[in-house]
């Protein structure tokens, strides 16, 4: 998951792109245009009678969801149902694409990579279907601020191993291990802890700031505030080993559509269908669902509940009875990151920054600003579209978004771009222009996300994610997504997993009823 370019811990090997050609590129993108319009009238459910009992409905259209789809299908159980609250399948892994000077630019949204990609199950299927992709060697250039220029390759990679690696990883880890005899506390003590040894290097110690926010803070979506000491770095390498991450050239929605057209499980999925509540407490053992509209609902032997963790957090879904403390306890303990990103699009006479060659360039500044913006320019490998993206996130972008993301988009948009600027500016110069669009994220603000991936929050417990997998109504209410993952949260191959792991244990016990 990583954002900067750390040494790998295991032996690299050679990896080669993923080969495909531009047409079927481009009937993959169409195909795709056609699923949403098909399957987005709404509630779309001509297809079950009133009296009609599913074996299963499956809350969720992200890869939790349609791999628990695809898992029950596997298993002969056809009598199921996707309800997806909005017009897209994928959840959190979706593209945008953006016309640009005679470009189609895949901007994804959530989702970017296959990481770890050589011990990852996902990559089987990127060669399966062909879809392109480009490994991702990072280089990174740190930027003094005012337009000083980056610094030296040689000498950023000797402080950020000095600071970062030798420095406050290996600090953190010793008073980590002291932790679980003196007790919890917010990562965010060791980092002023360590900072404070730095008092007398300036530079040194705003450097270390810097390098511990982007390193962690923009990987696990959790400000160190809020991150625990004992389990913020508890997750595992993605196939066990440390490979390079591989970027979706054509947008994560292309394998999504992809693999759910490859299982047959498309005329499933219901769009435009948010759930409001689900009542397990009827006589007859089975499950009601009421759709957000108040009149439509639908009956069901099992449920399959893939809504992301902030959802939950919310009380957005209302479980009748209540769910049970252990589940509701786990949840709240659990952190939902606040992270987003920018696409910022220029005219390609107007282009300021480096363009990389075969690198991913990552462009960051050091700076004290509360909010933080790194720069990746990897959407210009392919004809060098002039775009950059960044990952950004910090207690004043946070408060943009609850402000306005909602009520103001136009200004949400505006004010981000802003920030932005002022950090192009300080790397750059005062003379960096204004893009002519931009895209922005919010996904704290949309209802049905309520935050970018799970965290392991500060006054956590060590089993909170297993618990979500235990499930509740005698066996009829199940869990899914990446949130209940305990190795893997936070990526697209947990959330895969779990929905597999919760389809198979839900097949398992209505094959037992027949």
């Amino acid at each position: 998951m990583a954002f900067w370019n750390r040494r790998d811990q295991a032996e690299e090997k050679k990896e080669d792109d993923t080969q495909h050609n531009k047409s079927s590129t481009i009937t993959t993108t169409e195909n795709n245009n056609d699923f949403r319009q098909e399957n987005t009238d709404t509630l779309g459910m001509n297809n079950i009678d009133n009296d009609e009992v599913l074996d299963v409905v499956i809350i969720g259209a992200g890869w939790a969801g349609i791999s628990a789809a695809a898992t029950l299908k596997k298993k002969g159980i056809e009598k199921f149902r996707i309800l997806e609250a909005k017009g897209h399948i994928g959840g959190r892994s979706f593209t945008h694409h953006e016309n640009w000077e005679g470009h189609d630019v895949a901007c994804d949204l959530g989702s970017m990579w296959i990481q770890n990609a050589k011990g990852n199950l996902l990559n089987e299927y990127i060669k399966k279907y062909k879809i392109p992709t480009h490994v991702s060697k990072f280089k990174t250039r740190i930027y003094e601020e005012n337009g000083k220029g980056p610094m030296e390759d040689d000498k950023f990679q000797a402080l950020e191993e000095e600071l970062f690696e030798d420095g406050f990883y290996d600090y953190q880890a010793g008073r980590q291990q002291l932790a679980w005899i003196r007790g919890e506390e917010p990562l965010s003590k060791s980092r002023d802890l360590y900072l404070q040894k730095l008092k007398k290097k300036p530079l040194k110690q705003k450097l270390a700031k810097v390098l511990i926010r982007d390193q962690i803070e923009l990987e696990y979506s959790g400000s160190l505030e809020e991150l625990s000491l004992m389990h913020w770095n508890t997750d595992s390498w993605i196939g066990g080993s440390n490979s390079h991450d591989h970027f979706v050239m054509t947008g994560y929605s292309s394998l999504v559509y992809a693999y759910a057209k490859d299982e047959g499980i498309m005329d499933k999925i219901i769009m435009n269908s948010p759930v409001s509540t689900i009542d397990s407490s009827s006589s007859d053992d089975l499950i009601e669902l009421t759709l957000k509209d108040g009149e439509t609902s639908i009956k069901a032997k099992k449920v399959i509940v893939t809504v992301p963790l902030g959802v939950l957090q919310a009380n957005a879904i209302e479980f009748i009875p209540t769910l049970p403390k252990s589940h509701s306890s786990a949840i709240q303990r659990l952190g939902m990151g606040k992270m987003n990103k920018i696409f910022m699009f220029f005219k390609s006479e107007d282009v300021f920054w480096p363009m990389p060659s075969s690198h991913f360039e990552v462009l960051g500044d050091v700076t004290d600003r509360d909010s933080t913006f790194l720069f990746y320019n990897s959407l210009s490998f392919s004809e060098e579209k002039p775009a950059l993206y960044a990952f950004f996130k910090g207690p004043q972008v946070e408060q943009i978004e609850r402000e306005f993301a909602s009520q103001d988009p136009n200004m949400y948009q505006e004010k981000i771009t802003e920030l932005a600027m002022e950090c192009l500016q300080s790397m750059f110069g005062k003379d960096v222009p204004r893009p002519e669009k931009v895209v922005v994220t919010g996904w704290v603000a949309d209802e049905y996300t309520r935050g970018a991936y799970s965290f392991n929050k500060v006054g956590m417990k060590s089993r909170d994610r297993e618990v979500l997998t235990f499930p509740i109504a005698e066996n009829r209410i199940h869990f899914a997504g990446e949130a209940t993952h305990e190795k893997y949260f936070a990526t697209t191959t947990g959330a895969f997993l779990s929905g597999r792991n919760a389809a198979k244990k839900v097949a398992k016990k209505l094959s037992k009823k027949k």
